[in-house]
């Protein structure tokens, strides 16, 4: 078994847009899906054949045992992302804070529920309700798609990806009246990956010859581990301005995430200790059979899905979640389903859409269960010996379950050690610097930060200003940043001010508020530029320092909704002593 880390770096704006039916704006794939890879290196293969397959394009894209996974971008506000990281789904067991959601040093820390919803609950209690234990928000479901960890290194980052919107206008075909010319009303918007993006992914080869394979596709060996294709591979639109990748290959004989989160066989163990540790006996679980002992001591494994997974019962119905009666009948436990017991499901259906080149029509849409969907499963220890169990299950890690695998589908992974907490109230244990990981210490506010808000707490609860108002004012601050870093912007300091100083000047509830500052009357907007220090202009303080504002701010408003003695001072106090 052979798998290829492939390294991808958007020489132009790479689009890929979902294709939808109807509307101007083409929203795009957070990923270039296998689908389109597959395709893309089949079409540069064709080329170097003359554009007619020859009798080893079967072989080699149409064969089972070679499966193209999707390419994934990389952050671009993290630089210390570890060598050949793999790209995986954010589980969809994940919660965090409404406001500063993420993994710290971005947000307020990641919770994972996979375990607190296999634990079993009385009929009339409820769940506790549980808040951010930062800043007292609620706790809701995380949004962001893509995750790197490095559970050796304790190194995690969470993110979306990088998009920008592009506007063009359509041209008239060639023979028409309207030949080159801009056509009414074909105005339209694309969303891509900026050039300069980088992407990972992989591709998982079970027989064959892997170096081979590089050479039919005209990848050249640059030392004694890289290979870069010769030229560029283009996916998605193809234009002078979109679609050109620069592809480096290196060839590895095991699965690009068992760097970062252990072999098989340590997670497998971890997770049965751990697992077993939290729970104690199965009378604690949330089994619906009427005899949980015959669970006592059960295999419990967690299955994520890495990538979409097209499921299909023997009526070839698609499955929208994958039930204990499917891994009952992949285990070939069918005559003992009730062996096996699903305790956590966390999981979406997903419609999947695609065109096909070669015959330039749309491909016939499938539903998968969505990549980030998280199973929670236990199989009694009298229905299948641990080693064939394991066997399977590893065979699941390396080949793939379901339909159309060789496009990327059905990737999954094992007892992923994200899952493992022993508390509910428990964070995972990532964060965005690299080293060992002890207990994790709270940034306290900014100094400055809290003495403005001592100062003028009541006035900024009759100021008027809104949640949308603060979330624009971090949001601006964000986007300055993020021109800054790709060398646009050289002032940030004054970008943001000039924001500030246009709500003033626009007489905008809220910001125009009066407020005692420095010993002065003055408008909300143009304290705040004095507290921000954007007169001197120190980018990094002052956008930690809005971050800082935005999130106390929204503390104190949602604190008087819910408490009218609620006090911000009262608030920070206790936050001071904690740091201490």
């Amino acid at each position: 078994m052979h798998w290829v880390l492939l390294k991808a770096t958007a020489e132009t704006a790479i689009a890929v847009p979902r294709r939808f039916e109807a509307g101007n704006l083409y929203e795009s794939m957070p990923e270039i899906a296998g689908t389109t890879v597959r395709g893309a290196f089949a079409n540069a293969y064709l080329r170097l054949q003359g554009g007619q397959p020859d009798s080893n394009f079967e072989q080699w894209f149409e064969n089972h045992a070679i499966r193209f996974g999707p390419l994934r971008p990389l952050p671009k506000e993290v630089v210390n992302i570890p060598e050949n990281a793999s790209v995986l789904p954010m589980p969809r067991s994940a919660r965090s804070c409404k406001y500063e959601d993420g993994l710290p040093e971005g947000g307020h820390g990641v919770f994972d529920w996979l375990l607190e919803v296999a634990e079993k609950q009385e009929p009339t209690k409820q769940r506790d309700k549980f808040n951010c234990p930062e800043c007292g928000a609620p706790i809701e479901p995380l949004e962001k798609p893509w995750l790197i960890a490095d559970w050796k290194k304790h190194f995690g980052v969470d993110y979306k990806p990088d998009l920008r919107l592009m506007t063009h206008v359509g041209i008239g075909a060639v023979g028409t009246e309207e030949m080159n010319l801009a056509m009414e009303g074909r105005l339209f918007s694309l969303q891509s990956f900026p050039a300069g993006t980088e992407f990972h992914g992989w591709i998982a080869i079970r027989s064959g010859n892997v170096y081979e394979l590089l050479k039919q596709l005209n990848f050249k060996q640059v030392n004694e581990e890289m290979w870069e294709m010769v030229p560029l591979l283009h996916v998605g639109r193809r234009s002078s301005t979109y679609g050109a990748l620069k592809i480096m290959a290196q060839v590895v004989d095991k699965p690009p995430w068992q760097e970062t989160h252990g072999d098989f066989e340590r997670r497998w163990e971890e997770f049965q200790k751990k697992f077993w540790n939290r729970f104690g006996s199965p009378e604690r679980l949330n089994l619906r059979v009427k005899d949980v002992s015959v669970f006592n001591g059960a295999y419990v494994f967690s299955v994520t899905f890495v990538t979409d997974t097209i499921l299909l019962d023997e009526f070839l119905r698609p499955y929208r979640v994958l039930t204990a009666g499917e891994v009952a009948r992949r285990l070939g436990l069918r005559l003992e389903t009730s062996k096996v017991s699903n305790l956590a499901t966390f999981a979406r259906p997903q419609v999947v859409r695609g065109w096909n080149t070669a015959h330039k029509l749309p491909k016939e849409q499938d539903i998968a269960i969505a990549a980030g969907s998280v199973f929670l499963f236990a199989v009694q220890r009298d229905a299948i010996e641990e080693s064939e169990l394991k066997l399977a299950l590893k065979c699941w890690e390396e080949q793939g379950i379901g339909w159309r695998r060789s496009e990327g589908f059905g990737q999954v992974l094992i007892c992923d050690p994200w899952h493992l907490r022993l508390k509910h109230d428990e964070s995972v244990p990532l964060r965005w610097e690299r080293g060992e990981m002890g207990p994790t210490k709270r940034r306290g506010l900014d100094e400055k930060v809290v003495e403005f808000l001592r100062q003028t707490e009541d006035a900024l609860v009759k100021s008027g200003l809104s949640r949308t108002q603060l979330e624009k004012l971090k949001e601006r601050a964000h986007h300055i940043n993020a021109t800054r870093q790709l060398g646009r912007d050289q002032n940030p300091c004054e970008r943001l001010k000039e924001y500030l100083e246009h709500q003033a000047k626009r007489k905008t509830k809220g910001w125009v508020h009066k407020v005692s500052w420095q010993g002065k009357e003055q408008a909300f907007a143009y304290a705040l530029i004095d507290v921000l220090g954007l007169n001197t202009c120190n980018w990094e303080v002052a956008l930690s320092r809005v971050d800082d504002f935005v999130l106390a701010t929204l503390v104190l408003l949602n604190g008087r909704k819910l408490e009218e003695k609620f006090s911000l001072r009262t608030w920070l106090s206790k936050g001071e002593k904690e740091y201490e």
